[in-house]
């Protein structure tokens, strides 16, 4: 399959290059219009949008540049090399790493050529050895950004079908350390047979749930009692109390009804995980569920949450890359996004009963 960059990166340009000159228009307008007055406004406007200028300026030049990428049965094949898959160690979907205030920024399509395979580009450089270079047998491999998925004409999901489909074992789906690559044509449920689904659900005693009904009730009736007020304000046009305290009053109000429509929601639909032929789910404390197929699972594990000291056990699924989950991804390990779903004390048996149980459905996607 054959990917391009002309026309998204093109398209971007033109998009950049029209509002950076519409900027620069309106700026030099505004301080022809202010005839001796403040110059700082439209100056700051003309410096953002001339900056906005050498980007699409920028973008327009590197989609005129030479670029291929061309991923079949031989291998992979650029416009300064062809690589066959022999030459190729791995290949994956790399995510870089983000701060806790932006979201997941696109991934990119990197690659670690096989001993003494080079190419005639620059490797890699400056985050750090161990994200750059694969370690076997005393050998340090550099790594190669091939492309970047945003710019591509083609979708990512594409991209990670072609992989997947023509690299087999060589595409990376799961950190190394969470999974050693294996093929996703041959890495699903082995055991897809009359096999009923299993559910884990805590067990909450009767007078506890009892309790937590009736504690969901009675904030929803003195959330209710609240609103009063509103009746006085529609039929006497005022409200029975001060305009200063409309303020407190609202945001009493606003909290009565969101802790009653949680708890309520808590008490209805507790905390579950469901595993089964078809694949995994999970119903949190706010009574949300979030599926998962397996068919969109690269790896699932049993194991510590990425990134934290705790060492309590978490139910932790690795998506294949390209398929998009109606979900925000929750950590970044070695460039795959890990999406963790549930902690296993939570539920009864924990890792001990749910490990074992998921295993038997996940087969080889499962890593303990």
């Amino acid at each position: 399959m054959e990917f391009t960059v002309g026309r998204r990166l093109a398209r971007r340009a033109r998009t950049t290059l029209a509002f950076a000159g519409a900027g620069v228009l309106a700026g030099l307008a505004w301080l022809v219009a202010g005839r001796g007055g403040g110059v700082a406004g439209p100056l700051v406007v003309i410096v953002l949008s001339s900056a906005g200028l050498w980007g699409g300026w920028s973008e327009l030049a590197r989609s005129r540049k030479p670029f291929r990428l061309r991923v079949d049965d031989f291998g992979i094949t650029l416009h300064d090399a062809e690589l066959s898959w022999e030459q190729i160690d791995a290949v994956a979907l790399h995510h870089p790493p983000r701060s806790d205030d932006e979201s997941q920024p696109p991934p990119l399509l990197v690659l670690w050529p096989a001993p003494g395979v080079g190419l005639p580009r620059r490797p890699d450089r400056g985050q750090g050895v161990l994200s750059n270079v694969l370690a076997d047998a005393g050998q340090v491999r550099l790594r190669y950004t091939l492309a970047r998925t945003h710019d591509l004409d083609q979708s990512v999901t594409d991209l990670a079908g072609a992989l997947a489909r023509h690299g087999g074992a060589r595409f990376e789906t799961a950190p190394r350390a969470v999974r050693q690559p294996t093929p996703l044509s041959v890495a699903g449920p082995e055991h897809r047979g009359p096999k009923p689904e299993v559910f884990f659900t805590p067990a909450i005693p009767g007078p506890a749930r009892t309790a937590r009904g009736l504690a969901a009730g009675a904030l929803l009736a003195l959330a209710a009692v609240l609103l009063l007020p509103l009746a006085d304000l529609a039929t006497r046009r005022e409200l029975p109390f001060s305009p200063v305290l409309f303020g407190p009053w609202f945001a009493v109000t606003a909290a009565a009804w969101w802790l009653g429509v949680h708890s309520l929601r808590r008490w209805r639909r507790p905390l579950r995980l469901r595993v089964g032929p078809d694949g995994l789910g999970v119903r949190d404390v706010a009574g949300t569920e979030f599926w998962v197929p397996w068919e969109a699972v690269a790896a699932v594990t049993v194991g510590p949450c990425p990134g934290a000291s705790d060492t309590r056990q978490w139910l932790i699924v690795w998506p294949v890359p390209g398929v998009p989950l109606a979900r925000e991804s929750s950590h970044v390990v070695d460039g795959h996004v890990a999406h963790v779903l549930v902690r296993l004390d939570r539920l009864p048996g924990g890792a001990e009963r749910i490990g074992p149980a998921v295993q038997s459905f996940a087969g080889e996607r499962f890593s303990a």
